[in-house]
């Protein structure tokens, strides 16, 4: 524990940090939201095969939002105030907690209305999360500004959503509109308390950090996979099944290097950046985690109709379309150029017309290579 101190002041790292790595912290906490991901991929795909596929997208979503925002802004700030004494840890593990209840309440949010153990759990969240930044407040006077406005928004939020869960009907768009509405006004509050005053967070910590919520969401289409080759070994280990579970395999490994390319996609210089970064990889993570579901359905498919609809071709074909779209959104458009940085915007529109096919898999598979090619043609500049 460094100093023997239980508490020690929660004051900035320093941005210029050399070998700054994920800690065993920030794994373990991972591992829970391996768990809450999953939760909400499965709850996707029992709903798409039970033909309720919009009301399940919409629940998918919620779900995801409310497992992802958690995620991200403590990320943010363990990159910048991680100090590793023994309150910090306590606080983070109560954090877990409150993820387990995300992750334990989906099958239920999922199969009826229920938001209430939901709720609970992101109110444990948020609340340990608003007492570290009143600890930083504390430490650190220049951060108080900035410091006061995370917490205090942290804290009024919960105040909102509990209006949101316990009084708005789950019926008509008023609730629908009203958790939208909820959803920008969270993700002002970090916009105004970066203005106050800018955080220190380290920029290779950050790359990482998210490169490991990608390898997560990743192992759910690697799972679903993993299901189809089972159902391939029970059948003859030949045919539809095995052929799905390569197509499987192969989309996970070109997502995975599509996305792991190239260094340096993060630009530190611009705020907004950061933010479109930030902010833009919820469709990276979302849509990973959605192929994963889409692959699931579309095993479901051959088990009951002997081949792979067409609303499993779409469920596969549209979470990779906005996979490739977020990756554009946030590294490509910048960091590449001239013509390369347009690859995986070009392929966006044939992916998604990949899904109406009768072989959906298999061309989104040669697609996804074909982009691949084209896309490790591309030369990221030198970012120190």
């Amino acid at each position: 524990m460094g100093s023997g101190r239980y508490l020690r002041a929660l004051l900035p790292r320093d941005r210029d940090e050399e070998f700054r790595a994920a800690t065993q912290l920030e794994l373990l906490f991972d591992l829970v939201f391996v768990i809450a991901i999953a939760a909400a991929a499965h709850g996707l795909a029992h709903a798409i095969v039970a033909g309720h596929w919009q009301e399940g997208l919409i629940k998918f979503l919620l779900v995801f939002w409310c497992v992802w925002w958690p995620w991200n802004l403590f990320t943010w700030f363990a990159s910048s105030f991680d100090n590793d004494d023994v309150g910090y840890r306590i606080v983070v593990m109560v954090l877990m907690v409150g993820a387990l209840f995300i992750a334990a309440s989906t099958s239920g949010f999922f199969e009826g209305e229920d938001l209430r153990y939901m709720f609970a759990g992101y109110v444990v969240m948020r609340l340990a999360f608003a007492f570290l930044w009143v600890r930083v407040a504390r430490a650190k006077p220049c951060y108080r500004g900035t410091a006061l406005i995370y917490a205090g928004g942290q804290v009024l939020m919960q105040f909102y959503w509990a209006l949101v869960v316990f009084v708005v009907p789950r019926e008509g768009h008023l609730f629908t509109g009203l958790f939208l509405l909820g959803v920008v006004i969270e993700m002002v509050i970090p916009v105004l308390g970066e203005r106050a005053g800018n955080t220190q967070w380290h920029r290779h910590h950050i790359v990482e950090r998210f490169g490991l919520l990608n390898i997560i969401v990743l192992g759910e289409v690697l799972l679903a996979s993993s299901e189809a080759l089972r159902s391939a070994m029970e059948t003859g280990f030949w045919g539809n099944f095995l052929l799905l579970s390569l197509c499987g395999v192969l989309i996970a490994f070109c997502l995975w290097w599509l996305y792991f390319s190239a260094e340096g996609e993060l630009d530190v210089a611009r705020l907004d950046r950061v933010f479109l970064w930030a902010y833009g990889h919820f469709l990276v993570f979302a849509g990973g985690a959605a192929v994963g579901a889409g692959l699931v359905v579309a095993t479901d498919a051959l088990h009951e109709e002997g081949h792979i609809t067409r609303l499993a071709g779409i469920s596969v074909s549209v979470p990779v379309a906005i996979y490739l779209f977020g990756l554009w959104l946030v590294r490509d458009q910048f960091m590449l150029k001239d013509r390369n940085c347009w690859v995986l915007l070009m392929f966006v529109p044939f992916v998604l017309l990949a899904g109406w096919t009768s072989r959906p898999l298999t061309w989104l598979s040669v697609l996804l290579v074909a982009c691949l090619f084209l896309r490790l043609r591309g030369h990221l500049p030198d970012v120190d």
